[in-house]
């Protein structure tokens, strides 16, 4: 019996063995567990005991924030679970999170070397080389032992930009960098939307700006980008977190002399009517730098670089069964 609740207690659940599930019921198909409530006396989120995972109001967390980390599980532990230079990591539990995803993805591309394929279609020029690969700003090097450091150049740019910011500075979801020839940004989303500055949010001290105004100050001026950036007449709405994943991509650049790319990587599925950056990204840069912004879905992703790829089954196989709040979470 204490076999087989450990098995359980270590498995991974997606699509094929979740159900949309109702008030105070386990969202595992099949489980007729009562659910606890937290030991510190709240009432949410329940918890089922049977398969550890923490039951929200559409979705579930795992206990283990492991269990939800697919490829390469002992570099992630011994490096980035607990990174001081890693922001939240008990959140890659979430069934939903999309850090998890990106790990699960990116870190098997670098295990396979299909990531020179990857960004010579995403920036649109060859690169024979593997890129180097940054999740978060820390670079993965999957053979490594020592614990990574941010990378330098992006502490220079948060130097620049965020000197006075005291937590959550900017953290590009990937970066790719090929030295001599180009760097590539990519801005992930699963579930959530791209940030957009409110009109009337009130800039907090030592916090990243929430305003347009706020933004423009803060990300401009002194630190102004090598490409000049149109800022009077900008598209709304106002995608601020892509808007300072854009200046740090230039500013950055600058300081490597290479190209540069932005790329807003996104599901098809998830997505589908919310609104396009793309018009907003143009009204800023010169049009002779317009197609250095991609908009990229997940789906696009799975069938141009995983799918039919024999080294790439395992992923497959995650990403078309990946699931979102407890249903199908891509159009795979």
């Amino acid at each position: 019996m204490l076999g087989i609740l450990g098995m359980m207690s270590d498995q991974y659940f997606d699509s094929r063995t979740l159900t949309p599930h109702a008030t105070g019921v386990c969202p595992v198909r099949g489980c007729t567990a009562v659910l606890e409530r937290p030991s510190n006396g709240k009432a949410y989120p329940l918890h089922c005991p049977d398969h550890k995972i923490k039951i929200h109001s559409r979705t579930f967390g795992y206990a283990d924030p492991l269990r939800n980390i697919r490829f390469e599980r002992a570099y992630f532990e011994r490096n980035i679970r607990g990174n001081p230079h890693k922001a939240e990591t008990h959140r890659l539990g979430y069934e939903n999170s999309e850090d998890a995803l990106t790990w699960n993805v990116f870190s098997r591309l670098s295990r396979t070397g299909r990531l020179a394929d990857l960004m010579s279609n995403l920036a649109q020029i060859e690169l024979k080389a593997q890129p180097d690969l940054y999740l978060w700003g820390l670079p993965i090097r999957l053979d490594a032992e020592e614990r990574p450091e941010p990378f330098p150049t992006l502490v220079a740019a948060r130097h620049q930009f965020e000197r006075d910011i005291r937590k959550m500075h900017t953290e590009p979801d990937v970066m790719l960098l090929v030295p001599g020839r180009c760097l590539v940004l990519i801005e992930a989303k699963f579930m959530s939307d791209n940030t957009i500055a409110e009109n009337n949010a009130e800039d907090v001290a030592n916090e990243k700006p929430k305003s347009q105004s706020g933004i423009l100050l803060r990300y401009g001026v002194n630190g102004r980008p090598p490409t000049p950036l149109n800022t009077d007449h900008v598209c709304a709405p106002f995608f601020s977190q892509l808007y300072r994943n854009l200046v740090f991509a230039t500013w950055m650049a600058r300081q490597l002399e290479v190209e540069w790319r932005l790329v807003n990587l996104v599901s098809k599925l998830q997505h589908r009517e919310r609104l396009d950056p793309t018009p907003f990204i143009h009204s800023v840069l010169p049009s002779a730098c317009r197609n250095h912004f991609v908009l990229y879905d997940w789906e696009r992703f799975y069938g141009e670089h995983i799918d039919g790829r024999a080294d790439l089954e395992e992923l497959a196989d995650y990403l078309r069964y990946k699931s979102a709040n407890c249903e199908q979470g891509l159009a795979i």
